[in-house]
């Protein structure tokens, strides 16, 4: 959601509060919550001008409210230089926290890993085993997995045929689904890949699960792929990249 700015015309920096327990929230900030946005935070802008965080739909912004308690305005507050200072509160209520949350939900779905378990970058993509462009990332990235910096993280879905499902499951059925995976993508997707009779009730759900986390952030194309960037802050980056972008990514190329 964009949001329109605010110009005030001060040098000095916000600071952030926590929402204090039970107190009742200004009625403009309440309508505002009646109209779908969440209260996420509150802190002192300049002057003690009470500043309120807000997400809708996913997306941050701020809010003010004016001396008489009755009306807000919505938007950035910048200073006298132009520095937005919105933007380091709503880093702090919306985007890091939800960096936060989906990172957690990564690591709690199915995935397979390739690189050493304790490398210290992790990248998760999501992949169907009928996409070309996810074989191209794999085989990009292996300079990384063989160097130790980074450990991909690989979560089947399947979107692209109608079987495959099927051949996804048939990788994370697999005696060893890492070797399965890494042979599969090696070969170019042309090895062969025998489809189970049926499908474990354990894997199918897995599957689901994993193309519903796809959607909730933001992916609809393969390989969607997701990393933290140096500030924690989670990134994505829908396709293949290019190798500026890889860099960007998994770090500096070993």
């Amino acid at each position: 959601m964009k949001t329109a700015p605010f110009l005030a015309v001060t040098l000095a920096l916000l600071s952030g509060s926590t929402l204090a327990a039970g107190a009742k929230v200004p009625a403009p900030i309440e309508a505002l919550q009646k109209q779908g946005f969440e209260l996420k935070g509150e802190f002192k802008g300049p002057g003690a001008l009470p500043g309120y965080v807000m997400q809708y739909q996913g997306q941050g912004t701020t809010v003010f409210l004016t001396p008489d308690g009755q009306h807000a305005i919505m938007g950035n507050l910048v200073d006298a230089a132009g520095k937005n200072l919105s933007d380091e509160q709503v880093e702090k209520w919306v985007y890091a926290p939800m960096a936060k949350e989906m990172w957690q939900k990564l690591e709690k779905k199915r995935w397979i890993a390739a690189g050493k378990a304790d490398a210290p970058h992790i990248v998760y993509a999501f992949a169907d085993p009928y996409c070309p462009y996810c074989t191209q990332f794999w085989q990009k990235a292996q300079p990384w997995l063989a160097s130790g910096k980074v450990q991909l993280r690989v979560l089947m879905v399947g979107m692209l045929r109608p079987d495959s499902g099927q051949k996804a499951a048939a990788i994370m059925m697999a005696k060893d689904p890492a070797k399965t995976l890494a042979e599969y993508e090696n070969s170019l997707g042309k090895m062969a890949l025998k489809a189970p009779k049926t499908i474990t009730p354990e894997i199918a759900e897995a599957l689901k699960n994993n193309l519903a986390l796809m959607d909730e952030l933001g992916g609809n194309a393969t390989p969607s792929i997701y990393y933290l960037n140096k500030d924690g802050r989670l990134q994505q980056h829908q396709g293949m990249p290019d190798e500026e972008t890889m860099q960007v990514i998994m770090g500096d190329r070993p």
